[in-house]
């Protein structure tokens, strides 16, 4: 039950954000999992700019990510990351170092992300 409040919480937080518009995806626990839909972008070549959020509300911290898709082959790939402090929106902490493409599969975790964000099912 706490997690549940938590979700709604955390959603009606995201919803009177005017700078995002961050949609569930899905939560376990007291963790969030979002998309900035306004940021959902086709660079070219069929591959996918978007940002992603992890919000672990008992710890106040938000895990903001740039990322890129490449549904053709599968992978994705972390541009940079930030740490927030979730109520204040402070930066703590920020790794403008580009990782290296992970491959999903369409039944993994990020496989069933990525067919929601981009495709919307």
């Amino acid at each position: 039950m706490r997690s549940i409040f938590l979700v709604i919480l955390l959603m009606m937080t995201f919803s009177t954000c005017s700078a995002e518009n961050l949609k569930f995806i899905d939560a376990m626990d007291d963790t969030g999992y979002y998309y900035d839909a306004d940021s959902v972008s086709d660079m070219q070549n069929g591959v996918f700019s978007v940002k992603m959020a992890v919000i672990k509300a008992s710890l106040n911290r938000m895990y903001a990510y740039d990322v890129r898709i490449t549904p053709a082959n599968r992978t994705y790939e972390v541009i940079s990351s930030q740490i927030l402090s979730y109520d204040t929106r402070a930066v703590i902490e920020t790794n403008n170092k580009r990782r290296l493409p992970q491959k999903y599969s369409n039944k993994s975790e990020m496989g069933q992300m990525v067919r929601l964000i981009l495709y919307g099912d």
